[in-house]
């Protein structure tokens, strides 16, 4: 039996690494592995799984600060987006309210359930990552709810046209507008461009989510293999580089290459797997930030009054149009209208949720320092003293202290550990190989939905200094009264405008009250770097 202090040194070992010595495990018959006096077979399997616990808590530590990262990330967008279609939703409709008075509640409706559609596509369960059908169609067509609202709005603006206030259609001529929308084209291109815009930007948007919690799956199955392999036989070549010199009574650790070839052997190959799909994942997740989806929902309401404007500007040719579809008016005496919105000069509320610029930039640069993560992740293993010293002489290495002399391999991919002298067997993980076809398939949808060839209106916006200004330094497509609320900075409205924050705009009942502000300081943008993580084209048509 060794003396004291050699049990103490293992028991401290031990300690150290957060397991504890337990009662009853010491035994006097040498253990399989290790043999010596100090560690029998109880010793040995208590020692092997306090070092495969410190093995999977240096996997654990590298990569679930970058899965919470990423989940964090989907949350701030998720939420920036939905605030800001809250915030766009009430802006239209204060400009139909404006342009429709007591008619404009009929616009409501139709209004809310393309803003509906737009928070459905931008939806997404946190908790289902792993399980995303990356490749399914999104759950709305904007191009068609984009439609369907316009349709619906053309009866009202052909009767503002018309400037029958005080009068209503029919409900069968209200009919033969709207399936005479298509012959009639009221609103020119606008529809199919605004439907166009939103449709890439807001998928792309939908795409960037999805993938982002993909890549927090990944993360957390390759947590999961590691444990799953080090549960194995891998746990005999850690115990032997880790414990066994304790064992046989010598307080010294492992040499460096001796942990670094266990490691990369025991460890790096199950997860080098993930090294390319990673890199790519990363790089697919940057492609895809050249874009800016939170300037489609700030231009929606302008798009939506270039589309009123052009019916008002073209009405001779619309109402010939719309008598060889429809025939003349067919009307009735309006009852109980609401009261008209107040007149003179107003202005309508400026979208208040700015990009959480500083955020995205730190996430930007958090994720890019990552590409090669799995390449390096099992060698920090090796940083731990306890494991390694800092040389290759002096050292445990494997039969007794002296020199390792075995050539240390040249890193952790599969294909390198047929020349590792600590490995008898390798063996690739079927579920490692699945995580990483579903990093490919994220980069490949983070690819599809990136812009090719110019994009003045993206690179602009990533060139401005400054998150709310305007001007020649700002590419920002702001409206001119984003613009005004920034010089204000009150936010106060102009005379005669109605406080549409929490306003009713659907008929008497659902009331949009602003959510929460989201908070996000300016920031100085860099141009080509993840600034406008927004994802998605700016509307430019």
């Amino acid at each position: 039996m060794f003396s004291l202090p050699f049990e103490q040194m293992l028991n401290a070992l031990i300690e150290r690494k957060s397991i504890g010595a337990q009662p009853g495990i010491e035994s006097t018959t040498s253990g399989p592995i290790c043999g010596g006096q100090c560690c029998g077979r109880g010793r040995e399997t208590h020692l092997t799984s306090t070092l495969r616990q410190n093995a999977e808590d240096k996997i654990a530590a590298a990569t679930r600060p970058i899965a919470e990262l990423l989940l964090a990330t989907r949350r701030t967008l998720q939420e920036h987006l939905t605030a800001l279609s809250h915030q766009s939703q009430n802006k239209t409709a204060a400009l139909l309210s404006q342009l429709y008075r007591g008619h404009a509640t009929r616009a409501h409706t139709p209004l809310a359930t393309l803003y509906d559609d737009i928070r459905t596509l931008l939806r997404s369960n946190l908790e289902t990552e792993d399980a995303v059908d990356l490749g399914s169609p999104p759950p709305k067509e904007m191009a068609q709810s984009t439609k369907k609202f316009f349709r619906e709005v053309f009866p009202v603006a052909y009767q503002n046209v018309l400037r029958l206030d005080t009068k209503q259609f029919t409900t069968a001529y209200e009919a033969c507008l709207k399936d005479a929308y298509d012959a009639v084209q009221p609103f020119g291109d606008v529809p199919e461009q605004l439907g166009s815009s939103l449709a890439k930007s807001l998928e792309a948007a939908r795409a960037l989510l999805q993938v982002l919690g993909v890549g927090a799956g990944a993360l957390g199955g390759a947590e999961r293999a590691v444990k799953g392999a080090a549960h194995n036989h891998y746990g005999r070549l850690l115990l032997k580089m880790g414990g066994c010199s304790r064992c046989q009574g010598y307080d010294v650790s492992p040499c460096k290459n001796y942990c670094l070839n266990v490691a990369r052997g025991c460890i790096g190959s199950i997860i080098s797997e993930l090294d390319a799909p990673w890199a790519s994942y990363v790089e697919g997740v940057e492609r895809l930030a050249r874009a800016d989806a939170d300037a489609a929902l700030r231009a929606l309401d302008a798009r939506v009054s270039e589309a009123i404007m052009h019916a008002l500007e073209n009405h001779v040719i619309l109402e010939k149009k719309v008598r060889q579809e429809c025939g003349p008016p067919s009307t009735l005496e309006s009852t109980n209208l609401p009261p008209p919105s107040p007149t003179g000069a107003s202005r309508r509320d400026a979208l208040r949720a700015p990009p959480p610029d500083t955020e995205l930039l730190q996430f930007a640069a958090t994720l890019a320092a990552t590409k090669k993560l799995f390449a390096s992740m099992s060698d920090r293993l090796c940083d731990d003293p306890d494991f390694a010293t800092d040389g290759n002489e002096n050292c445990w290495n494997g039969d007794t202290v002296g020199e390792y002399t075995k050539a240390l391999v040249a890193s952790a991919s599969m294909s390198d550990q047929k020349y590792n002298p600590e490995m008898t067997e390798t063996a690739s993980n079927p579920e490692v190989a699945i995580l990483g076809e579903r990093l490919r398939q994220a980069r490949q949808l983070l690819v599809s939905h990136s812009w090719s060839g110019n994009l003045p209106a993206a690179e602009a916006f990533m060139q401005g200094d400054e998150a709310g200004d305007e001007g020649s330094g700002s590419g920002r497509l702001y409206t001119d009264d984003d613009a005004a609320y920034d010089a204000e900075g009150s936010g106060e409205e102009g005379s005669g405008t109605p406080d549409i924050v929490s306003r009713t705009i659907t008929g008497e009942e659902t009331t949009y009250s602003a959510p929460p502000k989201i908070s996000g300081a300016s920031t100085r943008s860099v141009c080509g770097f993840m600034v406008a993580i927004l994802v998605s084209a700016v509307v430019s048509v």
